[in-house]
Order: C-alpha cells, then structure tokens, then sequence
C-alpha cells in the first residue's frame, strides 16, 4: 500500500525574468516577487515579507512562499515556489576561470574544466549550480567549495538529497540556475518551471527533467 501512494505529487517553481538598464536590483526584486505572489498564489496585497533564521526572505501568512532573486548585467531574475529556493543568473564573460576553479570548485570539476570544449557555458553552468544551493540556503559565498558536487558529463550532483537543480541559458548571453528544496524527492512525480520567457534553453537538470510551461 505504501508503494501506490508514492510518486503521485507536483511541484511548481516560477522563474521571471526581465532586462533593465535602469536597475534597482533590491527594489526591482522585491516588487517582482510581490507580483508573482500575488498572480500565482492569490496572496493579498497586504504582503509581509519576513526572514527565517538563515536569513531566507519568505512571504508569511498560513502558507509560506519562498522567493530569491538575482541580477547580472542588465538581467533580473526572481524564482518562487512554496518550498525553500535559491536562484542565480551570470552574464557571460570572460573571467580567469582557472583560478577561479582552483579557489572555489572541486578536483574534479576543475578537471572537467580544463578539458572542456565550451568553457564559458561549463564554468558558468557549474557556478551558478553552486551559488543557487547555498542561495537555497542563506549560505555565503565562501561557502561554495564546501556545497556540492557536479559532474555535468554523468548530469549528477553529489549532496544534494532532496533537492532540484535545473539551468537555462538565454540567448547564448546568459546563464540562469535554480536550487529547490523537495522534501522527500522520490516522492514527486512531477517537477514544473513556469516561466515568462521563449528564449530559454533548459542546459542541465537533475535528479530529472522538469517540465517547463510558459505564464
């Protein structure tokens, strides 16, 4: 009996997205995300964004939603669902990606790194992976080298129990990552990203697939 009821629950994200080259990146997130709450989760006006102990933003009131944003460039993004979420995006550009790997990524993903085909996408793909988890999480960015573990050729992620990673690339121009929390994952049947946008490319998932529809 515990078997036929399992795999039978859906989880929603939502990822928004827009471009701005009047930015208020604080402001602008927070009145998105006060937009998507009250489109999608039919939340009053009235929103009252509290913090919890992690320093997570979070809207209050009988069910909780969850909201991170990100911006980069001319980009802002913001993710929501009703679990714990983390999202970052990254313009792409070059940077000293070894040194940067050898501070901040695995052995092996370094590794990876140096015999990539196409390192601005790989190096930004696993960036942005991290910086989604310890976002998920209200960690700091020194945190990165101790969070998880990607392997981009074998579409696997090392301590991530419970957890959904999905990246997007737009437009060859930037890089979007998002970090959910599931809670008992083997449980769902289904993972949902409603977006906003045609022009984004899923690039990597994990542990499955989602299903993306546009809003």
């Amino acid at each position: 009996m515990e078997k036929t009821k399992r795999k039978d629950k859906i989880q929603t994200i939502y990822l928004k997205y827009i471009f701005s080259d009047n930015l208020n990146e604080n402001s602008k997130i927070e009145n998105i995300s006060k937009d998507m709450a009250l489109q999608f989760y039919s939340k009053s006006e009235n929103l009252i964004i509290e913090r919890g102990e992690n320093g997570k933003p979070y809207f209050a009131g009988e069910n909780e939603i969850f909201f991170n944003g990100t911006h980069s460039k001319d980009l802002i993004a913001v993710a929501m669902a009703d679990k714990l979420i983390g999202v970052d995006g990254e313009s792409l550009k070059k940077r000293n990606f070894f040194d940067i790997a050898k501070e901040y990524f695995s052995f092996n993903e370094y590794k990876l790194l140096k015999s990539s085909s196409k390192l601005e996408i790989d190096f930004y793909t696993l960036w942005t992976l991290k910086e989604a988890y310890i976002k998920t999480f209200g960690k700091k960015i020194f945190d990165i080298k101790d969070s998880i573990e990607i392997n981009l050729e074998e579409r696997a992620i090392y301590n991530a129990d419970d957890l959904f990673f999905a990246t997007f690339s737009i437009d060859n121009c930037y890089i979007i990552s998002v970090c959910c929390k599931i809670e008992n994952a083997e449980d769902y049947k289904d993972i949902i990203i409603k977006v906003n946008g045609f022009n984004l490319d899923l690039i990597f998932s994990y542990p499955e697939f989602p299903q993306i529809e546009l809003i």
